[in-house]
């Protein structure tokens, strides 16, 4: 009896092998994007934990210079004066004892990272990246890899706006 040799795979089952891993792919690579998402949110709570560390150790320290009742400077206004505190020889700029919302002069010198303005200095690595306007009495920093501020995925700093209103922190996750 002639018996024919069977080599390969058929058409159906070649079919079915592409249709699974596919169906695999889909779901691994949803779980994928769901652990970026995860570990930027993450990113940001840790640097909601640091902020609070520095300004842990910031705020008695103002308080012990009489600065807490001191509001931020305004730089429209000439005549008004500079609210700073000297740690490690670096000037902190302050609103009511707590940081002001400046990263050039006060995050980056809290904090050892490299902050980078993502509106002007995009192209520049950084550890991370903020966003505010002149005037604003908040700060947003984002990730490396969500830099902007519109890509919803971002940590929200508002300064003191009060002796008695200290800062709030946000993180604002729905682009992450």
């Amino acid at each position: 009896m002639n018996l024919m040799k069977k080599n390969g795979f058929t058409l159906i089952e070649l079919v079915v092998v592409i249709i699974v891993l596919a169906i695999l792919s889909v779901i691994a690579a949803s779980r994928f994007i769901e652990l970026q998402s995860d570990a930027r949110i993450s990113s940001l709570k840790g640097l909601q934990a640091e902020m609070h560390g520095a300004m842990s150790v910031l705020y008695p320290k103002s308080v012990l210079q009489g600065l807490q009742n001191k509001p931020p400077e305004d730089k429209n206004d000439p005549s008004s004066e500079e609210n700073v505190i000297i740690i490690d020889g670096q000037k902190i700029h302050l609103a009511y004892g707590y940081p002001a919302a400046d990263a050039a002069n006060s995050w980056s010198k809290l904090i050892l990272a490299k902050f980078e303005d993502s509106q002007f200095h995009p192209e520049r690595s950084a550890d991370w990246y903020f966003h505010n306007n002149g005037g604003d009495n908040f700060i947003r920093f984002m990730t490396q890899t969500k830099k902007y501020s519109g890509d919803n995925c971002y940590l929200k700093y508002t300064q003191a706006a009060s002796p008695t209103t200290p800062p709030v922190f946000e993180i604002v996750d729905s682009g992450c």
